[in-house]
């Protein structure tokens, strides 16, 4: 009788959590269809005020949702997304919080795959924990405990390599770039290794994908002391014309850092 009772009380909590969780795979599946006309946009002013409400939504539906690799890794891109382009140069403080919440759903979504374990469904979830690391240690490379981390960036920036190059524009070369960038050189730090990385990065599928060309300017450069090559790359930046595709947003935001970067130009050299 007990037993029957309790099952008669669980029924609609029990129904309750299936419902949610149906209706969260549904709406997940609607962001995952249409995220790619966000990253179309071509006003990132327009972008920057809507991002916040679609990224609590897919936090949202996490928690109903808990192991929706799909979710995860949306909600992985999308705080990492809007960590690079949008806070990283005036509130970096916030731009780490948000990396490092990426980097957390990211690595639920691997469900506990390190990089040698990837499988290639893993490598938009192992590509986005890599980016959100590296874009922490990036800015935060006065903390030791950001610096410990660099080690890992390289092992799995590889692994990306090997499963699927091309990923997100060539997504792992620009890792790889900021990588031999970030390195001191006594630790293998490797500009003419960063340069050529960039430069595959920004070759093929990255081709048309003007954050490679700026980040070439902002990691390697520096690095190398190449003020002809800073000064080129981010003017071609500049005067690059776009196209109404997934990579309009992106690249709109490139024109926008190029045109900030540029005018630092003698606080770098």
């Amino acid at each position: 009788m007990k037993k029957t009772l309790l099952t008669l009380l669980a029924a609609p909590l029990l129904a309750g959590c299936s419902l949610n969780r149906t209706a969260a795979r549904v709406t997940g599946g609607v962001i995952d269809e249409g995220i790619s006309s966000v990253f179309a946009q071509s006003d990132p002013q327009y972008a920057r005020e809507a991002l916040p409400g679609n990224l609590q939504l897919m936090e949202i539906l996490i928690a109903n949702d808990p192991g929706n690799k799909g979710l995860l890794v949306n909600a992985a891109q999308g705080f990492c997304g809007y960590a690079f382009m949008f806070l990283e140069d005036g509130a970096p403080e916030r731009a780490s919080g948000f990396y490092l919440k990426g980097q957390a759903y990211a690595e639920r979504a691997l469900g506990g795959r390190g990089p040698a374990e990837a499988r290639k469904k893993d490598v938009p979830a192992l590509f986005w924990h890599t980016f959100c690391k590296a874009s922490y240690v990036n800015i935060n490379r006065d903390k030791p405990e950001a610096i410990a981390e660099i080690p890992s960036i390289e092992p799995a920036a590889l692994r990306l390599l090997e499963l699927e190059p091309s990923y997100y524009y060539n997504g792992a070369q620009s890792v790889m770039g900021a990588y031999y960038s970030i390195r001191p050189r006594m630790l293998g730090g490797d500009p003419d290794k960063a340069r050529a990385y960039f430069a595959a990065a920004a070759s093929g599928a990255g081709a048309d994908f003007l954050l490679n060309r700026y980040m070439a300017a902002r990691m390697y450069a520096p690095a190398a002391l190449d003020e002809e090559f800073f000064t080129a790359t981010l003017e071609a930046v500049l005067a690059a014309e776009l196209r109404d595709d997934d990579a309009r947003l992106a690249n709109e935001v490139a024109k926008i850092k190029a045109k900030t970067l540029l005018e630092e130009k003698d606080e770098l050299f």
